[in-house]
């Protein structure tokens, strides 16, 4: 493992006080994402649970040793929720906040969700990681709220983990649906297959999307894969 990590330059280490604001980011940015659309069948009448669900989400990222979460920071837009299509509630929980402990998550009641889909999206996603993404580390989740695209702010925090892939000398998989995609291609990442997740009575067609990963110059190291789920997901 390398003594050093890439610079963080205009990034930083994301922390409990990120949380409530990370939940609004993920919905309004993964809003585009065909995995979203797929499983989030419900979001329009249920926001507040997206941003919940989200919450959860980023508040396990942070808390696990195996990842690193990283946030960018930009001039707050005031007119931001009108710049993405999903549903943002005005009363999201969301204020400035003081201090840095964990807040206080309500319990995540899954009404926006399709849980059928979700599962079998989980299920593509994980053989995939596994049978692809042995020995190598793993990148997750990198997103941006709309009214601040096209300012490279994706494309700094893809670069950092290919640059900390580089360092240690192993390999980085992800899984992406098409902007994810295309963004990862763009810092350096090569395609290897397309999964599907089969489609059902209400969308035949299912959902699409890419396994791609980063070359390093040494052989991949010999490192257990994770994949990580929805750790508060509860069956029915």
């Amino acid at each position: 493992m390398a003594s050093d990590a890439p610079r963080f330059g205009p990034l930083k280490l994301a922390s409990p006080a990120d949380i409530l604001r990370l939940g609004i980011v993920c919905a309004a940015g993964f809003r585009y994402s065909e995995q979203f659309i797929w499983e989030r069948t419900a979001h329009e009448q249920h926001p507040q649970c997206t941003i919940v669900c989200f919450r959860h989400e980023v508040q396990e990222f942070i808390r696990d040793p195996q990842y690193i979460a990283l946030v960018i920071l930009d001039g707050y837009d005031p007119g931001e929720s009108s710049k993405t299509i999903a549903v943002i509630p005005k009363d999201n929980g969301w204020t400035p906040p003081a201090a840095d402990p964990y807040p206080d998550l309500p319990k995540y009641d899954y009404k926006d969700l399709d849980r059928q889909r979700s599962r079998a999206f989980e299920d593509v996603a994980g053989a995939a990681a596994k049978r692809y993404f042995g020995g190598l580390s793993e990148m997750e989740r990198v997103v941006v709220h709309p009214a601040y695209w096209k300012r490279g702010h994706g494309s700094k925090i893809a670069k950092w983990g290919v640059d900390l892939a580089d360092l240690d000398n192993v390999g980085q998989g992800v899984l992406a649906t098409s902007m994810g995609a295309n963004l990862f291609r763009h810092v350096g990442y090569e395609f290897i297959t397309n999964l599907h997740v089969d489609g059902d009575g209400c969308d035949p067609e299912g959902v699409t999307f890419e396994a791609l990963r980063h070359r390093t110059g040494q052989k991949d190291q010999g490192l257990k894969c994770n994949v990580l789920k929805r750790p508060f997901r509860q069956d029915p």
